[in-house]
């Protein structure tokens, strides 16, 4: 993820809920207003889990970072810096000495208003330094929090048509046509194969107890039950279908960190490995392209592939050197095929295509690829501090039971990595000169493919900052574990140059812009033929006071695919170009009431095509007040486009740990409301419910999904006890 703002997107909005008595409203409506940008960068991947990036702030919101006693890392884990503005920072107690008074930080250059509201509540200014805690010490001071949320989409899907009993479903062969009943185990057999209902009920469920000492000390176990599988019945007698629990220790005796259950590893700008999500990806947040990863850090969320098992250590070697061993051992769900005799592939082990990643076990055929997997990692990383710069040094090897072997029918897989076993290793850099960091790595895989990014941060005037970055990322580089900065989802096939641009011509303003431009030397999906493009994007933000914000942006994006015409052969390119255009403004009319609006419309073009239009406009208004047991948040939106290409992301608040950045497509409306009750100091209990209604269908998805009707509603409930 980017050092700066990246991970704000999910990670803010748990400290905004998950400690709520202790945030006023003012502060959280800064946090809401950043999430939205970096969230809405998701695009495609809104579906992903973020919740595992929601308590990082959270903890430092009980244990502040001591300003006179801090790093450029320290200063880093926060994520709503830029290298630049650390730097700045750092410089400030270097030339003046240390900090007298918070409102100090209004002295330093780079720092506008917003990003001071948001830093005060988790820095602090103190002489001491802070000493390491015993563990009895830990274990008596922590506390302890239960989460348990549930949440139904209230419209009947297709799947659960028969209460989702499917015995009580007509079963069908694959031309639809139904089977008789029979008591043959193997006709049953056949039967349950070609199922076309889900299993369980369509409530969904999640229960977590987490105990934590501030960052020191962190053991949590989650379970989770998605929409349509059974619990404590049939497949699922254990209860839950996904279990996790880890305990995270952190400055124990020699230990930097220790890692035993689940947990992440990131290292370097995710060239190498990263494991989990990558925020370091464009943004109106021109500055924030640097990633400084964490290392280890624990997992407590429930997406149910996108983690490591095992344990990991991190610890000093030295005055200057630490090192980091990891290693993991876990199921992964593919549709595994047992017969290789067609394959072409000489292997004695099954094949299979791909990974499943959604984590969905409703039906038989979804439960049979079901861990079907396994999956084996093995690392390490060596990290060198000197004065002002440091060196890393990473490798990890990933090892699979059984052998990846994708169709080469389709030429964009010819340079994807086919096999069971993949190697890589590099180095990653980071130097600080001043107004100046330059940092960068580079990787290469064990087939020989090879990666490299490297980039520069500079604050040319107190009012104007530069980022530049080059990457070059070979076709045939296989980064299994890569989530570094690219175009695309995957950091391979790719070379590009990112330039962006922040002025603040004061406090007040301030002016974002970058343009991208990249190629890409192998085909793609749906783009058969080797093509390049661009991407710009300007932002200009006016803050006169601490309750308004306003913005005007506009995006542009120009990638070649595939023609849409019936034409015979290999499929000429055509240029698609979307051009996107916001007004939004966030204002508080009252200590505790905020209102937010946004306009936004969407051109989306393919070659001659006729233009798709799209357009939403939105209305929020949240009601926080400092003293009271009720605070409310509602939207109401209306929409209109003419295709799915003109779609329109819209960041939703949503309850603790659930992230909402649905794709809005079509025409109609949409709302949704939230209640939070404080039912007592340690009781919180949260309610939402939203629904949209459409205009232009009277059919809304497709498959075991489809709704019949024109609108479709949910309902989330949670209860957070904390002692």
């Amino acid at each position: 993820m980017m050092r700066g703002l990246g991970l704000v997107l999910a990670l803010l909005i748990g400290a905004m809920t998950v400690r709520a008595q202790e945030v006023s409203p003012e502060l959280r409506d800064l946090i809401e207003q950043r999430i939205v940008v970096i969230a809405e960068q998701l695009g495609d991947e809104s579906d992903l889990d973020l919740s595992s990036l929601a308590d990082q702030l959270t903890d430092r919101l009980g244990d502040p970072i001591n300003l006179n006693r801090t790093d450029a890392e320290e200063l880093g884990s926060l994520h709503l810096l830029t290298d630049i503005q650390i730097n700045a920072i750092l410089a400030h107690i270097q030339r003046f000495g240390k900090f007298i008074s918070i409102y100090e930080l209004q002295a330093v250059d780079g720092l506008d208003l917003a990003t001071m509201e948001l830093l005060r509540s988790f820095v602090t200014i103190s002489g001491e330094g802070s000493s390491r805690t015993s563990l009895k010490e830990m274990l008596a001071n922590g506390k302890s929090e239960v989460l348990l949320r549930t949440q139904i989409n209230i419209e009947q899907r297709k799947g659960f048509i028969g209460g989702g009993d499917p015995f009580n479903q007509p079963y069908t062969d694959p031309n639809g046509k139904p089977l008789p009943d029979t008591d043959d185990p193997q006709v049953m057999d056949s039967l349950r194969a070609n199922s076309k209902v889900y299993l369980g009920s369509p409530w969904k469920a999640y229960a977590r107890y987490r105990f934590k000492y501030r960052r020191n000390l962190d053991f949590g176990i989650t379970a989770e039950k998605d929409e349509g599988e059974e619990f404590f019945k049939g497949s699922q007698k254990q209860g839950f279908d996904f279990y996790s629990a880890h305990l995270f220790l952190r400055d124990i005796g020699p230990f930097k960190a220790v890692a035993i259950g689940d947990y992440q590893a990131q290292f370097g700008q995710g060239l190498v490995f990263a494991s989990g999500l990558s925020f370091a990806r464009k943004s109106a947040y021109t500055m924030n392209i640097s990633r400084n990863a964490p290392g280890l850090s624990p997992y407590a969320s429930v997406n149910e592939n996108q983690f490591l098992r095992g344990a990991g250590v991190t610890m000093d070697i030295g005055k200057h050197l630490e090192g980091t061993a990891f290693i993991s051992k876990k199921k992964y769900d593919a549709n595994v095929q047992a017969d290789t005799s067609s394959t072409g592939f000489d292997t004695d082990q099954a094949t299979f295509s791909s990974f499943l990643e959604d984590g969905y076990h409703r039906t038989y055929n979804e439960l049979a690829k079901k861990d079907a997997l396994e999956e084996f990692i093995y690392g390490g990383h060596l990290r060198y501090k000197g004065n002002g710069w440091d060196l890393g040094a990473t490798a990890a090897q990933v090892n699979f039971d059984n052998t990846l072997l994708k169709s080469t029918t389709y030429p964009y897989n010819q340079y994807e990595f086919q096999g069971n076993v993949n190697t890589t290793y590099g180095l990653n850099w980071n130097v600080v000169h001043r107004s100046l960091t330059w940092f960068g790595e580079g990787a290469r895989s064990s087939n020989g493919g090879l990666a490299g990014m490297t980039g520069v941060l500079v604050a040319l005037d107190k009012r104007l900052s530069l980022a530049m970055l080059y990457r070059d990322l070979q076709r045939d580089f296989h980064g299994l574990y890569s989530t570094a900065f690219a175009e695309s989802s995957n950091p391979w096939n790719e070379r590009g140059l990112y330039t962006g641009i922040e002025l603040r011509p004061s406090r007040r303003w301030v002016f974002n812009a970058y343009f991208d431009q990249f190629a890409f030397p192998w085909l793609r999906y749906q783009t058969n033929g080797l093509s390049n493009g661009y991407e710009a994007l300007g932002q200009l933000t006016w803050t006169p006071s601490r309750g308004v914000q306003m913005y005007v942006k506009a995006r542009t994006q120009v990638k070649p695919r595939n023609t849409n015409e019936s034409v015979t052969g290999v499929l000429p390119l055509v240029d698609t170009r979307q051009n996107n255009y916001r007004f939004n403004a966030s204002y508080r009319v009252s200590p505790g009431v905020t209102l937010r609006t946004r306009i936004e419309s969407v051109d989306y073009a393919r070659d001659d095509s006729p233009t798709d239009h799209g357009f939403l406009i939105y209305q929020d208004i949240i009601h926080r007040p400092k003293r009271g047991k009720l605070e409310f948040t509602g939207r109401i939106a209306l929409f209109s486009t003419d295709s799915y290409d003109a779609r329109i992301y819209a960041f939703e608040s949503d309850i603790p740990g659930v992230f909402s950045l649905p794709p809005i497509y079509g025409r109609g409306m949409r709302w949704y409301a939230m209640l939070r009750w404080s039912v007592a100091r340690n009781i919180d209990l949260w309610a939402r419910y939203g629904i949209t209604m459409f205009t232009d269908r009277e059919v809304i998805s497709s498959g075991l999904q489809e709704i019949s009707g024109d609108h479709r509603s949910d309902l989330k409930m949670e209860l957070r006890l904390k002692f």
